[in-house]
């Protein structure tokens, strides 16, 4: 992890952060429909800039995000460590973005990558867990066409009845039969159609399972056998997240964004393997410089499952995995 002590002795100089809310793409609108955008921060302290940048998803408003930041304002009129944004900010896109351009900050200040401040391996292509949306069959054989790149794929479920389930699993295994499988059914089934889907998910060779039951119901995870883990969906930055998902699940669905950014997911993950929970690193729909942080996280991760990019009105290029993994962002845009 990394040293608290350096980072205290770069604190303490003027810091002035600077907030931008710009229009996005997403690569594939059809699987990511809606009003999509990215918060971008600007850090500057002693002759250095940092940047951040966060997902915003189609129905966050943005005036939430500026007045979360103006009441943060007091706080950050000083160079701070990255482990002091929690009591500034909750956990979120903001405090993701503004997480990202303090460390990028810091590595321009030491000129140490982050990397290396953060105690973690270089950054190396990853291999990405490909999500298959809930399109509808003829969508979805194109898909799984066009996904012959990635080894392992994630796949959608539970948007309508167990039929269209049987329906999904049987185009995906007919098209790629080679392919490690996730499930996700974001809670969208109850207990006896997950009892009554485990056999088949194990038939047709599943090895994950991803929030089968809405949250209100996971008590029954406890004592439920299972032919595979049952991870959680995406937790949201408070230690007992991790705590309470240890009697009920065998793993979670971790993103930077959703967590409050690369400090807290990296406590988060060090609390998960002390306590033997598989993590899948996820990431909505992102810009370069959120995947370049998110890749710092990736070394402590089982699975990483990021999802196509975003498309900036500035001009920035989206990011594109090459043969199926998700290559390190140059230095010089971050970190």
């Amino acid at each position: 992890m990394f040293d608290p002590a350096l980072l205290r002795s770069l604190t303490g100089t003027p810091l002035r952060v600077e907030c931008d809310i710009l229009h996005a793409r997403p690569l594939h609108p059809a699987l990511w429909p809606g009003a999509w955008s990215v918060v971008r921060i600007t850090a500057r302290n002693a002759g250095s800039t940092g940047r951040g940048e966060a997902t915003l998803r189609p129905g966050v408003a943005a005036h939430a995000l500026r007045s979360q930041l103006a009441g943060a304002r007091p706080g950050l009129l000083r160079m701070l460590s990255p482990t002091e944004l929690p009591a500034l900010l909750p956990a979120g896109p903001l405090r993701s973005a503004v997480d990202t351009a303090l460390w990028d900050l810091l590595a321009k200040r030491t000129g140490q990558p982050v990397w290396d401040l953060v105690g973690a391996p270089r950054p190396r292509a990853v291999p990405l867990v490909h999500t298959v949306g809930r399109s509808q069959l003829a969508d979805l054989e194109r898909e799984l066409e066009e996904s012959a790149d990635f080894g392992s794929l994630r796949v959608k479920l539970g948007a309508r009845a167990v039929e269209d389930d049987l329906a999904r699993l049987d185009a995906v295994r007919r098209h790629r039969p080679d392919a490690w499988l996730m499930a996700a059914a974001d809670g969208a089934w109850d207990v006896d159609r997950l009892r009554a889907m485990l056999p088949v998910l194990r038939d047709h060779g599943v090895r994950l399972l991803e929030q089968p039951l809405p949250e209100t119901e996971s008590g029954v995870l406890t004592t439920l056998p299972r032919p595979f883990p049952i991870i959680a969906g995406t937790v949201y930055g408070d230690d007992r997240d991790v705590a309470r998902l240890v009697s009920r699940y065998d793993g979670m669905r971790l993103t930077l964004d959703a967590v409050g950014g690369l400090t807290t997911a990296l406590r988060l993950m060090e609390q998960a393997d002390q306590r033997g929970l598989l993590v899948v690193l996820g990431s909505p729909p992102a810009t370069a410089r959120a995947w370049a942080a998110a890749l710092q996280a990736a070394p402590g991760a089982h699975y990483v499952s990021f999802t196509p990019g975003l498309t900036l009105r500035d001009g920035s290029a989206p990011v594109r995995p090459t043969g199926g993994a998700l290559a390190p962002v140059p230095a010089p845009l971050w970190g």
